[in-house]
Order: structure tokens, then sequence, then C-alpha cells
């Protein structure tokens, strides 16, 4: 059998995750792109996509949020070509809301996901890229991992914990010769802000955040981009993330971690100058709260 790179990827049914694992394929690796559902509108698109260019790829059932299903997952590709090159760990979905109004269960569900899924599939695919002595750990974070917005409280404190465990790996792996890297994209045009979840509606709410939450159609999500100057406020093309992630894949000694977009340099860059009173004022004068 002709060797191949291979590379696994999580959350491929739709966003960053199906693009990559396009960009892969069509790189000439052998991508294995996991989902959680084959019957997902996503799945059955690469696969028709597959079967129209002939690519390398294969569909994996993978629920990063169960152990068992992660490690059959990774057993059927190793099972298969005996290597995992490169594992992108991009599964991943926002919660959206005031904190206090999540009940700890969708707390714990974001984490599931967010969190403990990223170390399942690393736990899963290390020992692998240790005995090859070599192997890239591509985790997505996002520029909520380093800026905590108003409302994205849930969802940033995950990737602020992904950002603090991929630093720790990326230390602790290196000697074996595996490299750890962060991707910390600003908005794109993914459809995540269209899947982001709220509190459950059966849970009894408090009142009080009705104002932050806005009630005029003006949201929220279009209040932080008060931020940015006009010709920041649109998401960019989710093609560049999926390209850097491949161009990463390909560098010997990549970096710790990777800010795409524009708005996302923006920000890093302000919350960086600013002192913290003059930020904080900023927060509560944009947000009118």
């Amino acid at each position: 059998m002709e060797s191949k790179k291979v590379v696994l990827i999580t959350g491929c049914s739709s966003g960053f995750g199906y693009l990559t694992a396009l960009k892969f394929a069509r790189g000439g690796w052998f991508t294995f792109a996991s989902v959680r559902d084959l019957e997902s509108t996503g799945a059955k698109e690469l696969w028709e996509i597959k079967k129209k260019e002939n690519l390398p790829l294969e569909l994996l059932p993978i629920d990063v949020t169960g152990s068992l299903s992660v490690e059959e997952g990774v057993n059927m590709a190793v099972n298969k070509f005996g290597r995992i090159d490169v594992l992108v760990n991009n599964a991943g979905f926002g919660y959206f809301g005031p904190v206090e109004n999540f009940t700890i269960d969708e707390v714990k569900s974001q984490y599931e996901t967010n969190v403990f899924g990223v170390l399942r599939m690393t736990k899963s695919v290390a020992p692998i890229m240790r005995e090859q002595k070599l192997g890239t750990i591509i985790n997505i974070s996002s520029i909520s991992g380093l800026i905590t917005f108003p409302l994205y409280g849930v969802y940033a404190s995950s990737k602020r914990a992904l950002e603090a465990l991929s630093e720790a790996l990326r230390f602790e792996l290196k000697p074996f010769g595996i490299k750890v890297t962060l991707v910390e994209p600003g908005s794109f045009r993914t459809g995540f802000d269209r899947g982001r979840r709220g509190p459950r509606p059966d849970e009894v709410h408090d009142t009080s955040y009705h104002k932050l939450l806005g009630q005029s159609g003006v949201g929220p999500v279009k209040t932080y981009k008060r931020f940015l100057p006009t010709f920041l406020r649109e998401a960019g093309d989710p093609q560049k993330v999926a390209d850097l992630i491949f161009r990463i894949s390909q560098t010997p000694n990549p970096k710790a971690r990777y800010l795409i977009g524009l708005d996302a340099r923006f920000l890093n860059l302000l919350k960086k100058l600013l002192p913290e009173f003059l930020w904080e004022w900023l927060l509560h004068r944009v947000y009118q709260w």
C-alpha cells in the first residue's frame, strides 16, 4: 500500500472541520473525517465529494463525549494504516447567555465536548504518536480563549481551559517528537453563531438580564462588534482557517498559537494595550450595562 501521511480530524460535519477534511484529502493525505452522525447532511456531502473526486477520505463515527466511541474510532484509523501523523481537535460548540442562567449540567456538557473531548482524543492518539516518535496535535481554540466577552462566559471558560492544557501538553510531549499547537480564530462564516445554544427554555431564568440580552432585535452578537471598525465587522472566509491548519501540519516547528482573523488580532491587541479598568469601562459602554 502506498505510504501516505494520515490525519484524523474531529467535528467534520460542518465549518472548519468540513473544510479542513477536504483540504487534507485534496492535498494527498489519507484523511479520517470524524462525525457524530454518519447520516448528517455534512457527512453525506463529504461522502459524495469523496466519490466524485476519488479522494483518500474516510468517514469515522466518533462522539468525542464518549470514551468508547473515541477508542473505537481511533482504533479503526490505526488498524488501517498503523499510524496517525496529525490530530486536529476541532469538535466543539458554544453556549451563550448569562453564566447564572445555566444549570451545572449544561456547563458540564460544554466541557464534555470542548475540553474532555479534546483530552479523550489526545490521550488515545498520543501513545501512538509516542511510538512513532513524531506527530502534530492541532487544537482549535478561539479568540474567546484569550478574551472573555459578556454572555460567552461558559464557552470562553472552556476555551481558556483548552489553552492551558495545550500549553502543558506542548511542553510534556515535545521530548517524544510530538508538536502541540493552538489555532485561535476570530469571527468566520461557519454557522457557529446560528448553532450556539442558550440555557434550556424549560428552566426558570433570572429576568434581571433581559436588558443585557437585548429585547429590540439588536442582539448581543451585533453589540460586541461595536468594538470593531466597520471594515472588521464582516465574518471571514473559513477556508483561510482550513488552509492555516494544513500549513501548520507541514511546519517543522509550529508556534504555540496562531491567532487568525483581522477582528481577532484587533481585539487581542486592544485588550493588551488597555489597562484593565479601561477595558472594563469599554465593555460596560459597549454593552450599555
